[in-house]
């Protein structure tokens, strides 16, 4: 019986995490290269520390650290007619920006593989 209630413990579990993880929907690098040359081009957040953005980060990028949403509410406010495109590093940190900026009403795209996946496609960075 507790293997049985364990196994539907762990299957609850995987939907959950599956349908948060779905809840932003996730845009190439190749679609956000495109979006970028169009007149209705998306806003670029990268919610890596500050030392990360300068380090190199894409261009046009914002950054606004996943941990500074409530210090960083009138710039937010301000993108909020836009759709945002978020990353970090590998994903972990996007994720738990996204997930409060949804529940704010926000729409937003979450780039394919984050800053890893684009550095490693060697796409133009921006450092400082």
């Amino acid at each position: 019986m507790q293997q049985l209630i364990n196994f539907l413990f762990v299957g609850l579990f995987l939907i959950v995490s599956h349908s948060t993880l779905a809840a932003t929907p996730v845009i190439s690098a190749h679609e956000l290269i495109i979006n970028q040359m169009s007149d209705s081009e998306f806003k670029i957040i990268d919610v890596r520390t500050p030392e990360e953005y300068a380090s190199g980060h894409i261009k046009g990028a914002i950054n606004i650290p996943y941990d500074q949403i409530e210090a960083q509410t009138a710039v937010l406010q301000k993108l909020k007619p836009y759709t945002l495109v978020v990353y970090c590093r590998s994903g972990r940190r996007a994720r738990i920006f996204e997930d409060i900026l949804l529940q704010r009403g926000f729409d937003l795209k979450h780039l394919d593989g984050d800053f890893l996946a684009w550095k490693a496609a060697q796409l133009p960075l921006i450092s400082q």
